[in-house]
């Protein structure tokens, strides 16, 4: 079971092939593109997680070669082939086992910094070629915020870094200009499209307030919170910082370096300043790091740190996987699960636990807004157009034959939401399922009276890494 914002773009892409739209049927911020694209990982058939899984894997591969082509121009290839190794490596650490949006992204960000590059290398002679290779650059970018909206720091940087090279070619004002115009409306072009289609079907209202204003009445986690999540991002990101000093006694292409080296600080200063901070917003970060990393393959100190960096990075990162699967569960744990929740009519509802139940259990939704956190976080209050407190008890007032929650409760949760809760299951449930993971929470599935049999619950519990099913 992947992280939970993963099995969430599956649940609707699934439900989108059935006639679900985004933001009128089933809610969320993210953009239409990133939900198309998980659309066509379940039209390929099953539960798309394996066609998923596959594309996720394409998409490392080609950005790790990407950033390999690209280090050579700064470094040995050596150090070139360090860099992508670097790359693949980290995914791990940061969260990117799976499906989490930079694994697609990085592709078109890394491949429209390798196109700028070319325009660099060949603006001072090719200025009919500035305008159409400017275009790919902006197209490409413009596909990644259909992905994820942040990228749009590093989508400015590009664009200005065009402008800025065309510049220094001797272009003048007067086709910069229209270049700029051009440029700024192929980036925009995709999320231009997507708005006008829900224009057209008149929804725009919906993909307005989805895709803008909620993102700005979103609040923010509590400090305490912030401050945990910015401990684990340094941690992740601050052995491949560190290296960094070495580049001292490096001398690589003063120009091409100097273009990475910024792209490299914009990405980070783009994280630093959403003040969340998850781990996977490190994933960004990766290929701008690994290749201010290349040069230093030239010296033997460096080369002993980019291997130390990979050798403690895959033992680091497998680790991490192999510790997510106790946390979260395996596929027998979802297997059971889905057993507890199966035959009964009405819809499950998944409080707090993997929406991917959903799927599994080929379940109806008991609302427009499946995504647990927007049902129960204190920070979603009144930044998703609904009232929380009246959607739960109007869902729990249909009594579904069964209910999913996690204990103990998550940070953030509203309490009296969770009381709500409690006192429904005390009243009409009673568990019939239990898995304890390895991070001392336990996921339970609870089962209307008069839906179970008399039988106790099955109980899962993760002990070193093996599940033991006990009944």
């Amino acid at each position: 079971m992947v992280e939970i914002d993963e099995q969430f773009y599956l649940l609707v892409g699934g439900r989108m092939l059935h006639g679900a739209l985004p933001y009128v049927d089933i809610w969320d911020r993210k953009p239409i593109g990133l939900f198309a694209l998980f659309a066509g990982f379940r039209a390929l058939g099953g539960s798309g997680v394996l066609m998923s899984q596959i594309a996720a894997l394409a998409s490392v591969w080609g950005t790790a070669m990407l950033v390999r082509a690209i280090a050579l121009r700064v470094a040995s290839p050596l150090g070139a082939f360090a860099a992508g190794v670097l790359y693949i490596t980290w995914l791990n650490i940061a969260g990117g086992q799976g499906t989490q949006t930079p694994v697609f992204y990085n592709l078109l960000m890394v491949a429209a910094v390798a196109i700028l590059l070319r325009v660099q290398d060949r603006a001072v002679t090719h200025h009919g070629r500035i305008r159409r290779l400017g275009t790919s650059i902006m197209l490409l970018v413009g596909l990644a915020l259909q992905i994820k909206y942040s990228v749009i720091f590093e989508g400015l940087f590009l664009g200005l870094a065009l402008l800025w090279i065309a510049y220094r070619s001797g272009r003048p004002v007067s086709l910069l200009v229209l270049d700029a115009a051009i440029w700024c409306v192929a980036a925009l072009a995709p999320t231009l499209l997507a708005a006008l289609f829900y224009a057209a079907i008149g929804h725009f209202h919906e993909w307005l307030f989805a895709n803008g204003r909620s993102i700005l009445l979103r609040g923010q986690d509590p400090l305490p919170v912030r401050m945990h999540n910015l401990r684990h991002l340094i941690i992740i990101l601050l052995p491949l910082l560190l290296p960094l000093l070495l580049r001292w006694s490096v001398r690589p292409r003063q120009s091409v370096q100097a273009l990475l080296d910024l792209w490299a600080v914009v990405a980070i200063l783009g994280v630093a300043v959403f003040g969340t901070w998850y781990i996977h917003y490190a994933l960004p970060l990766l290929p701008p790091l690994a290749l201010a990393l290349a040069p230093i393959a030239t010296r033997k100190a460096g080369q002993a740190a980019l291997t130390v960096l990979i050798v403690g990075g895959t033992v680091w990162g497998q680790g991490l996987v192999w510790h997510h699967a106790r946390a979260e569960g395996s596929s027998r744990v979802l297997r059971a699960a889905t057993q507890a929740l199966r035959g009964q009519p009405g819809c499950v509802f998944v409080y707090d636990g993997p929406v991917a139940l959903y799927d599994a259990a080929r379940s109806c939704l008991p609302t427009d807004h499946p995504f647990p956190g927007h049902l129960s976080q204190i920070i979603e209050r009144g930044a998703t157009g609904i009232d929380q407190v009246s959607e739960v008890q109007r869902i729990l007032s249909t009594l579904p034959s069964r209910i999913v929650i996690r204990t103990p409760a998550a940070t953030g949760e509203d309490p009296a939401i969770r009381r709500i809760i409690e006192t429904t299951l005390h009243e009409h449930y009673q568990p019939i399922f239990r898995f304890v993971s390895s991070n001392h929470t336990t996921l339970i599935i609870y089962g209307r009276d008069g839906t179970v049999s008399p039988n106790p619950p099955t109980v899962i519990e993760s002990r070193l890494g093996f599940f033991a099913s006990n009944r």
